[in-house]
Order: C-alpha cells, then structure tokens, then sequence
C-alpha cells in the first residue's frame, strides 16, 4: 500500500506541477493545519524509493522538510518557484520561501504565519559583492573581464522572515546579523558516505589534490587554483565541475584547462559514480578558496571521502571541522597552503583525514539535518 500511494502521489504531482505549478505532500492523520514551500518541485515528481538526484543535496532536504511537517499534521503544498504569478490563497501556519517572495506574498498570508528563510549561501549583498571583487581581481592579474555568472536578485526576506535557518558557519552567518533575527544552524546532508580509505598510499595523495564545484568557476577559486598548481608541476590537479558551460573562463584558461601535464579535467562529476570514488582515492585534499557558499555540498562530500579541506571560511564548513583556512584568495597564497600540506610527514595526512572523515561522518548526514529541523520544529517553532 505504501508503495502505491508513493506512486500515486509522484504521478499526481507530475501532473499537479505541469497544470498548476503545484505539487502537494498530505499531512499523516488528522490534518493540523497547512504549509506553503517555494524551494524546488522535483522531489515530489519522483518515488521516493527510489532515491533522489545525487547531484545535489538540496532534492532529498526539501522532500525531508516536507515530510517532517507532515510528520506533525501538516498539509504541505510545494510551489514552483517558476511560476511567479502564484498568490498563496490557503491559512498557511507556515510559509517557507528560499527566494524573494515574502514582499509579494505578505497580504496573503495570515498575520501569524510562520515565515521561514532558508539559508543556503551567504547574504545576497555580500555574495554578489564577493564575485564582483573575486573579478576585479582577476581583471587586474590578467587584464581579462569575465561574465559575473552567480548574481543574486535583492531580496527583503531575510528582513521579513520570523527565523533564518539553514547551512553556514560563523562566517556565513554574520552576514545576516544585521537582520537581528534568530539563526538556526541545520547541517548540510550528504549524498552518500564511504569508509576511511584505510589503505590509501598517502604519500602519493599528499601530492594530489582536488577541485570540485558547481558553477561561478571565479566565484568559486577555480582561477587561482589553476594559476598556482600551473606553477606547482611537481603536484597534480584534479578539476570537477561545469565548467564547460563558462565559455569565456575556459577561453581564458585554455592553457591552464588544457595544456598543463599535472591538471585534469572531468567536467561534471557524479560523487556516487566510479569515476569519483577513482579520483579521491589518488587524492588527499580538496582545494577550494571559495568567495562565497552556505556550506559547500561538494566540499563535505570530499569530507566523507576521506579528503582534507584546504578552504575559505567562506564555503560555510564548521569551524570546529579543525579544516586548513585559505585566509587570502590569490594564486600564491593557494600555493603555499598547498605546498605545506604536501610537505607533511605521511601519519600526519592520515590524522587530518581521518578526523575530518570522523567530523563528517558526525555533523553532516541525512539523519543529523533531519534530527536538526525536527528541533528546530519542536523547539523553536512549537508547531
């Protein structure tokens, strides 16, 4: 039977979305009240046995949101954020908005609607300002001015919202302390988890590293990652991402992308694929001097792979992860973070990537996001 309805309701709700823009989560027993959701549709399209999307985290946290309300007698009706002439036109007790909706919606919603900010990247202020300056910078390194490619729209949402809740470390949140309203910390999930690579030549990992993001390859530290190991010939460079699709970033770093022995290329990569699980077995580090995430998917993905972070405070890992900060994004600085790791004795990788295997393995899984939101429900909402 439960399979059945699981059926039922991914085939309703392909249907609902095409329709309406809508798709819908029942609440378990007797229904409480109602939920509004505007994040991502995909989820409820799919039987959740199934399993999600693995390349990213974000399709099986929103299913688990959703179903966590319904859990505790909640209707949950999931809006397409496409589809912008929508007006919520139910009593919704709770209304969950990842974009810049709230302003819109405000009037119709009831006054005591619990509104809900996600956070899944720094502030849009701080974030937009941090591409611009990541390509300033590099405008003045190379004389080159690339496309911005992951500008945010201004939002008031985070002023209007009740709670701020989601992904980040100290460096994340403070950039919504101006809002002065509560910060909920939830731990990012992960797609999959693998066991300590127990047998892993360390003394050839310590010499290869990785990059692994999703798109704003400037944004995201790519270009002074590849300008410093194309400096570093003795140490390899695994890139994974899609890149392919910045075509004036791949113009520019044609050389870099594509005639330099000791950097690879794999475009977009599945983490729960072979060819993955190949690529961190070669490696002992992921290198990612990031302006701007909420915590970076990828990074605690490599986390679970056995892999020591070489990061930004920006890509929003805890603090206590005990990671290698990356305080000064320029090709050098990379260099020379990169160059200590690789002069460690061999036991002393091992210990890094085994606690930050550990940490991972603690904080950022599917049951402790879970476990994290039904607190957040429980004992801050109260619902």
């Amino acid at each position: 039977m439960n399979k059945l309805r699981e059926y039922y309701w991914a085939y309703r709700n392909k249907i609902s979305d095409k329709l309406f823009g809508m798709a819908k989560m029942p609440a378990k027993g007797k229904r409480k009240s109602r939920v509004l959701i505007s994040y991502i549709i995909e989820p409820f399209k799919v039987v959740p046995s199934k399993g999600f999307s693995t390349f990213h985290t974000m399709y099986w946290e929103c299913y688990e949101i959703a179903r966590l309300f319904s859990e505790r007698g909640y209707e949950v009706d999931i809006v397409n954020p496409k589809k912008r002439s929508f007006i919520p036109r139910k009593n919704y007790a709770v209304c969950f908005d990842s974009g810049h909706n709230f302003e819109k919606w405000i009037n119709f919603l009831p006054k005591d609607c619990k509104k809900i900010y996600p956070i899944l990247m720094t502030n849009w202020q701080e974030y937009n300002l941090a591409e611009k300056t990541r390509l300033k910078n590099l405008a003045d390194r190379r004389g080159v001015s690339l496309i911005p490619r992951r500008q945010l729209p201004s939002t008031s949402n985070p002023e209007m919202a009740n709670y701020l809740v989601g992904f980040g470390n100290k460096t994340i949140f403070a950039s919504f302390e101006k809002y002065h309203k509560p910060i909920i910390f939830i731990p990012i999930s992960a797609v999959v988890q693998y066991d300590f690579p127990e047998n892993k030549n360390w003394d050839m990992a310590k010499k290869n590293f990785l990059w692994i993001g999703g798109g704003g390859a400037v944004l995201k530290g790519l270009d002074i990652v590849l300008e410093a190991f194309s400096k570093m010939p003795d140490l390899e460079l695994h890139v994974c991402g899609p890149i392919a699709a910045e075509k004036d970033f791949v113009a520019e770093y044609d050389k870099e992308l594509n005639g330099t022995p000791n950097i690879h290329v794999y475009g977009r990569i599945d983490v729960v694929g072979n060819k993955f699980k190949e690529i961190v077995t070669q490696c002992g580090a992921v290198v990612y001097p990031s302006g701007g995430d909420g915590t970076s998917g990828a990074i605690v993905q490599a986390m679970h792979a056995g892999l020591v972070p070489l990061i930004s405070h920006e890509t929003g890992v805890q603090e206590d992860s005990g990671y290698i900060p990356i305080t000064d994004p320029t090709p050098e600085a990379v260099a020379k973070v990169v160059r200590d790791f690789s002069s460690l004795p061999n036991e002393r990788v091992r210990e890094l990537a085994k606690k930050t295997w550990l940490y991972a393995r603690a904080i950022y899984t599917r049951e402790e996001f879970s476990k994290a939101y039904a607190r957040f429900m429980d004992e801050i909402m109260k619902i």
